[in-house]
Parts: structure tokens; C-alpha cells; sequence
């Protein structure tokens, strides 16, 4: 069985080559130039070219995935893209799969992003080596019963272009210094307010608590993934420490993809039930 995972997945180049998983590239727009995250420029690359030009998204291209199916052809192949409602790229690979008649190849959305896009990604790997792709995305389907994904931007700037925050918001929480904290929706199609921190402890100690209240624990793999902020990274890894005995956290330093809607210096938290049963 064949793995693609759009580079919301946060595989390096190295790691996707290792785990022989193909990678289709998310891109961002900086001026009038595309770029694939990872494939065409990296986060610290990225950094430095924004600093002149507010960056924009586009989902992996049609072009882009009609290829990589094509590579793959007759080939039992699983594509995990990023979830639906926080991009088009479910439905674009469910039409490329269409119109070129894909049967071979199942697509699932991750319902997320990036550290669960990644444990979703490494995990199928593990289980294609000794399972069907029915049980598969079976296994996929159980750990995304226990999950949620938290961002705290620092620019508010980045979240008024995005659209997640009215201009007024954004230049009242400028002045007042607050951390805005935005979460997964019930439904996991959107990214939405859920409150805000006057610092940086205590907006991470209230995603937190809501982990805590969601039941997140050492069954749990907790991403803790940031953009250029390695203070409030460490901040949230101790309080987790704290919080939740045996935690089991992996760190991570976000896409550009990433950063273009969270901004420079997000931080970004997120957990998944592990599947302990391979």
C-alpha cells in the first residue's frame, strides 16, 4: 500500500523519503511567487521572504495530485489530506480521484492539521506493512474520536487577513497585549475563537484545563508545535509536564503554510488517542 500525505503532515523531505510516504505540497503565495511548503522553501526561508510581503495559502494543486495518483497507478493507495472545512483539499482530491478514475486510491481527511496530520501519516505507514486499507482507516477513524487542536497567535495582524478576527478585535487585542486563543469547532470544519490570555502562561494554562476536561492524558500523543517561538514552547511543554502525568509530547517547528495563518511566533497545541495496538 501506497501513503500520500499533503505536507500538512509536517514530514520533512528526509522523514517522507525514509517512510516512503510521497508528499504533496500546500503552497504559499509571497508577492507575486508560489512556493510548495517543504518542497520548493522551508519555515526559516519563509520567515526572511515575509518579512517584505503578507504571505497567502493555496490548498496542493489539482495538477499536483493528478500527478502523484498517476505515479501511483494501480497501486492500493491511501492520500491523507488536510480536514475538510480548514481547506479544499479533500474535494480537490476527491475530483482528481473522479476525473481521472482513481479507484485504486481512497482519500481520507485528517478532520485536522499538521501534529495530527503527522501521527495520522506515520501511523497508517506502520499499519499498511501488515493490514488492508479498510482497517486502515478504521484504526485512523478511532484516534480521531479523542482529539482537538489549539493555536495562539501573536500577530493579530495575521488573523484579521486570515478572517478569524473583525479589525476591530484585532486592534483592540493589539493594544491590550492579549494572547487570542483560537480551537477546533464541534465539528472540526472550522477555526474558532475560544478566549484569550493577558500571558502567555495563561493562555496555555487554559488550553490546558480543556485538555484536562477533554480527558487528554498519557494515552495521548500531545504536538506542541511552534513558529519561531521556542519561549512559549517551552512555557507550554512544562505546564503539560505539570498537568499530565507521563506525558507524551513531540515537538514541532510549524510549515510555512503554518505560519501564514497563525503568523511568526504561533504556538500551536494539539493531541490524538494513540493507537497502541499495533
Amino acid at each position: 500500500m501506497r501513503i500520500i500525505s499533503d505536507t500538512t503532515c509536517h514530514l520533512s523531505l528526509n522523514e517522507a523519503k525514509k517512510a516512503n510516504v510521497r508528499l504533496v505540497g500546500n503552497q504559499v503565495v509571497v508577492g507575486e511567487k508560489t512556493y510548495k511548503d517543504y518542497l520548493d522553501i522551508d519555515s526559516q526561508q519563509f520567515m526572511e521572504i515575509i518579512k517584505e510581503h503578507h504571505p497567502t495559502t493555496s490548498q496542493p494543486s489539482f495538477g499536483d495530485i493528478q500527478a502523484a495518483y498517476e505515479e501511483e497507478k494501480n497501486v492500493n493507495t491511501l492520500h491523507i489530506t488536510t480536514g475538510r472545512g480548514l481547506s479544499s483539499a479533500y474535494d480537490t482530491a476527491c475530483g482528481v480521484k473522479k476525473s481521472i478514475d482513481a479507484d485504486y486510491v481512497t482519500v481520507f481527511e485528517s478532520q485536522s492539521v499538521a501534529g495530527v496530520n503527522r501521527y495520522l501519516t506515520q501511523l497508517a505507514v506502520r499499519l499498511a506493512k501488515h493490514h488492508d486499507i479498510q482497517t486502515v482507516i478504521d484504526r485512523l477513524n478511532a484516534c480521531l474520536k479523542e482529539t482537538q487542536s489549539y493555536v495562539i497567535p501573536v500577530n493579530f495582524e495575521f488573523l484579521k487577513r486570515s478572517g478569524r478576527l473583525t479589525p476591530a478585535a484585532a486592534i483592540l487585542g493589539s493594544f491590550l497585549g492579549l494572547k487570542p486563543i483560537m480551537a477546533q469547532s464541534a465539528d472540526r470544519q472550522r477555526i474558532e475563537r475560544f478566549g484569550v490570555g493577558r500571558t502567555w502562561h495563561a493562555a496555555i494554562k487554559t488550553v490546558v484545563d480543556d485538555m484536562i476536561k477533554r480527558g487528554a492524558d498519557a494515552k495521548h500523543r500531545i504536538y506542541v508545535a511552534h513558529a519561531f517561538n521556542i519561549e512559549s514552547l517551552n512555557i507550554a511543554i512544562e505546564h503539560i509536564k505539570e498537568r499530565i502525568a507521563n506525558a507524551d509530547i513531540e515537538t514541532l517547528l510549524l510549515a510555512p503554510a503554518m505560519i501564514t495563518h497563525g503568523g511568526p511566533g504561533a504556538l500551536v497545541i494539539q493531541f490524538i488517542r494513540r493507537d497502541d495496538n499495533e
